[in-house]
């Protein structure tokens, strides 16, 4: 009875426990499913509040935040890494990197710079790419992670030191700089199409441009409240020329110095006018040159391509080839003038036969 007694207890607190069990599972899975229903509605709502508050800051004049990465490629030179530490010192929504290993490229641009600006926070993507020992330079422009990025070549590069600016400017480190468009921008610079097809290129160009150049006007560590520089986007012959300017006020009546250009200021009242104001180059400036442009980050179709560029590669080419036709045509000319020589008898070595009339026959 006793063996009875205890199986019977035994089967009796069996039941509860499985139907714990049941009642668990079954919980679990209701907890998983309606985590599953909210996500994509949590991430569309997250991502309409972003658009939202991009428009709302649109609306009132100031731009979203903006954080640029900005790297090289191994193999640069000093002049390239100065251009990098120049504009971290003049963009200070910029965050800097150290240089990328491109050699292994088994994983490509795109999963490496995008997941770096995942991992820093950072919208925008200004990588310097260098080749052939440092002698070709080339600027990725890209906003990740959905594209589009711009491929130019950089070149007429001069740093701040090369300028001779160490002592002529006084900008002020965290400040922020007005961005220029000139007109010679749409009238003289890159020709990305003929009649409208091909004017939301440069339009991409021009917005790629201004989300670099352009510091937000607050969420900025280490920023200062004033607009000390410009920063001069000209178009000439195709190319992108950016310049940057310090802007300096001075009394009326002053001595101008080599290389500032004054702006005839606008009377404020009666009593006085405004400072005279020039603008002096503080650097650095460089030319860019578009290649290619793509829609994706790092990857996806090409959308614009540049027809009318030229490889460094093709343009050493030409040099090589044209030097060496100089080099051919010489020793041809080389050649034919000792043959001659050789025809007529003037080296010791010909085999010309003596001529009985000759010169030397009849004055011996």
């Amino acid at each position: 009875m006793a063996a009875v007694y205890k199986t019977v207890s035994k089967k009796k607190a069996r039941q509860p426990v499985e139907g714990l069990d049941e009642d668990m599972d079954m919980e679990i899975e209701e907890l998983l499913n309606d985590a599953d229903d909210t996500t994509d509605s949590e991430e569309d709502e997250e991502e309409e509040d972003r658009i939202a508050a991009a428009k709302k800051q649109l609306a009132q004049g100031s731009m979203p935040k903006t954080r640029v990465l900005i790297l090289t490629s191994r193999g640069v030179t000093h002049r390239h890494r100065h251009l990098m530490a120049d504009l971290c010192a003049l963009l200070p929504h910029t965050h800097k990197e150290t240089k990328l290993d491109t050699k292994k490229k088994t994983a490509g641009y795109n999963l490496l710079l995008n997941s770096l600006a995942d991992l820093h926070s950072c919208n925008m993507i200004f990588f310097l790419e260098a080749r052939k020992n440092g002698q070709d330079l080339y600027l990725w422009l890209a906003r990740p992670p959905n594209g589009p990025t711009i491929k130019f070549h950089l070149n007429n590069l001069h740093t701040m030191g090369e300028l001779g600016a160490g002592f002529a400017g006084n900008c002020l480190k965290g400040g922020r700089g007005l961005v220029v468009f000139d007109k010679s921008f749409d009238e003289q610079g890159p020709d990305m199409g003929a009649g409208a097809p091909g004017n939301e290129y440069r339009s991409l160009v021009r917005e790629m441009l201004r989300g670099i150049f352009c510091v937000p006007k607050r969420g900025v560590k280490g920023m200062k409240p004033f607009v000390d520089r410009i920063i001069g986007i000209f178009g000439v012959d195709g190319k992108i020329w950016i310049r940057v300017y310090e802007i300096r006020e001075s009394e009326s009546g002053g001595v101008k110095k080599d290389g500032e250009a004054t702006v005839k200021p606008v009377p404020k009242g009666k009593d006085g006018g405004l400072p005279e104001v020039s603008l002096v180059e503080i650097g650095p400036r460089f030319v860019l040159t578009p290649i290619v442009i793509l829609e994706g980050s790092f990857g996806g179709p090409v959308i614009y391509e540049n027809k009318e560029y030229v490889s460094p590669n093709q343009v050493r080419r030409e040099i090589r080839l044209s030097k060496a036709g100089r080099y051919a045509s010489r020793r041809d000319t080389q050649t034919d003038r000792v043959a001659k020589r050789t025809d007529l008898g003037l080296t010791d070595n010909s085999s010309h036969k003596p001529n009985a009339l000759g010169v030397r026959e009849l004055f011996a």
